[in-house]
């Protein structure tokens, strides 16, 4: 009996060891570690058959895309942080961290669109419970974008889901030529050594492999940080030594007098400050653009001499 209750044991702590892994392989939003440019896109649920007429989106960033295609009419619900003035009467279905399932589902979607974020993800795991307990299942679009290269793709994945692949092919070669047109300019400028606060109090900036830091490489300059992690928090006396030629101040919701904490950096006692004058440049979508453009002027304003 207590070699069967050994082994009954044993068992158990194996079926234990073995059940996140399997959980984890059966859970359709899994993330599949690739971006959106390399085929990580995620469907849950059927691709659908005919145009989706009832589409919620859960980040501003694909919200633009839909508008940008010509297709805000077939939107019926979307963050409180979208500001489109295509989508301002729209029912809001709570945040790009925090939506609310009930709310979703409350809208009778066709189609629910998503940039993958780990914060949402409980959140977006429980949509798809309840849309498959609803008896009225609607397909699920979990895109990953993380560098430059998922953002000019997105379009494309987004075309098909609407059945619109020659919309989204030309919205994306429109955004990659714009960004071509900015990497061109670049290329007869002196690169300048840059730091990139998102956050003052604390100090978080860009570092490596973030996304602002692919964006200061187009438009020709070079973070001025170094190390792993893509948004450290800095020590303020780092910040000084690295002894930037500008700094760019893309905490754009925090007020504009804030950067005087900052006046230790040698830069920020000179003036040599460029503030972001919105999101559009960290909204991973068709305002990225706009922003970029902006970026540019703002790190070598002698061009626009």
């Amino acid at each position: 009996m207590q070699r069967v209750t050994r082994t009954a044991a044993a068992l158990l702590a194996v079926a234990a060891a073995l059940a996140p892994s399997r959980a984890a392989a059966d859970d359709p939003l899994r993330p599949s570690g690739k971006g959106a440019a390399e085929g990580g896109a995620i469907w849950v649920g059927p691709r659908p058959k005919a145009p989706p007429r009832r589409i919620v989106v859960l980040a501003p960033s694909l919200t633009d895309v839909v508008v940008a295609m010509g297709h805000a009419d077939r939107l019926v619900g979307v963050t409180r942080l979208d500001d489109a003035p295509e989508v301002r009467h729209l029912p809001r279905v709570g945040g790009f961290l925090d939506p609310s399932p009930e709310a979703v589902l409350g809208l009778s979607p066709d189609l629910l669109l998503w940039v993958t974020d780990g914060g949402a993800l409980s959140s977006v795991r429980r949509i798809a419970e309840l849309s498959v307990a609803s008896g009225r299942p609607f397909p699920i679009l979990a895109i990953p974008i993380v560098s430059v290269a998922d953002v000019l793709a997105t379009p494309r994945i987004v075309g098909d889901a609407l059945l619109d692949a020659p919309g989204g092919e030309k919205l994306s070669r429109a955004l990659e030529a714009a960004v071509e047109e900015v990497r061109h300019r670049a290329r007869s400028v002196k690169r300048k050594r840059v730091l990139f606060v998102v956050g003052r109090e604390p100090l978080v900036v860009a570092g490596p492999r973030s996304f602002p830091d692919e964006l200061l490489s187009i438009v020709g300059a070079e973070n001025v940080v170094r190390g792993e992690r893509p948004w450290p928090v800095y020590p303020l006396e780092k910040a000084v030594a690295d002894d930037p030629e500008l700094v760019v101040d893309g905490a754009a919701r925090e007020p504009a007098a804030g950067i005087a904490r900052l006046a230790s950096i040698p830069a920020v006692r000179r003036g040599r400050v460029f503030r972001l004058p919105n999101d559009d440049l960290l909204r991973a979508g068709p305002r990225m653009v706009r922003g970029l453009d902006a970026l540019f002027r703002g790190v070598h304003p002698e061009t626009a001499r």
